[in-house]
């Protein structure tokens, strides 16, 4: 049997990227998925290319949004009544060429928080109720090795390490507050071809894609780590 068969799923940032392969692996393995992303044409087109049927339904939304979280919520009681897995994997990185947080734009600082760290906040907040109705309901927070402690002496993209950094410690925050209700974990997809990572990455995202399907089907009561390719790295 497919690893995910009956297992409901929302994505956020699915059009493209880590989201769009997570969602076509995870529609292989036999999951439901709600997919969420800003772009409506794109979703359409990414709507098109997973070809799900009945599996798969879409709703474009911006996660930044204060009112989105609430709307995700009504779509999920609509077509489920319950959550399995929310998978927080919409993300910005804006910093250019900025080097240090001192001297950055703190109109980027904001922005960057307000999708990278306050919308999987919201979502977490405003999906608990279905999640709690799940079978073995998770969260996985998509954070990065560049969000690391070590990472916190580089000078560069400095609001999307912080943003990263910041997710990681609301993961730790969840996972021990959710203790044996909710499974809480990070998950870092590596540095990967998209429009985030950019052309040089060493990366694809069908790599990360079999990463999320490891965490996503470790045993329950693993919670609040940091997994990379089916391995627990440092915070």
């Amino acid at each position: 049997m497919p690893a995910l068969t009956g297992r409901r799923v929302l994505i956020t940032g699915v059009s493209r990227g880590v989201g769009l392969e997570t969602a076509r692996l995870f529609l292989a393995e036999g999951a439901e998925i709600l997919g969420v992303a800003r772009d409506p044409e794109r979703l359409a087109r990414a709507e098109r290319e997973l070809d799900g049927g009945s599996r798969l339904s879409v709703l474009a939304a911006d996660v930044s949004d204060k009112d989105t979280p609430a709307r995700i919520a009504r779509a999920v009681s609509e077509r489920w009544g319950a959550l399995d897995v929310l998978f927080n994997n919409a993300g910005v990185q804006i910093d250019g060429e900025t080097r240090g947080i001192s001297t950055g734009s703190e109109a980027v600082l904001e922005a960057s928080m307000a999708v990278n760290l306050m919308a999987p906040y919201r979502l977490s907040r405003a999906l608990l109720p279905a999640l709690l109705a799940g079978h073995e309901p998770r969260i996985v927070n998509v954070s990065s090795g560049a969000g690391n402690l070590a990472s916190m002496t580089m000078t560069d993209i400095p609001t999307y390490r912080l943003s990263k950094w910041a997710l990681n410690g609301l993961t730790l925050l969840l996972a021990g507050e959710l203790a044996g209700k909710v499974a809480v974990n990070a998950f870092d997809p590596g540095w990967v071809k998209t429009d985030l990572g950019g052309a040089r990455a060493p990366g694809v995202p069908t790599e990360s894609a079999r990463g999320a399907l490891l965490l996503v089907t470790l045993p329950f009561a693993v919670r609040g780590k940091f997994w990379k390719d089916g391995a627990e790295i440092p915070f």
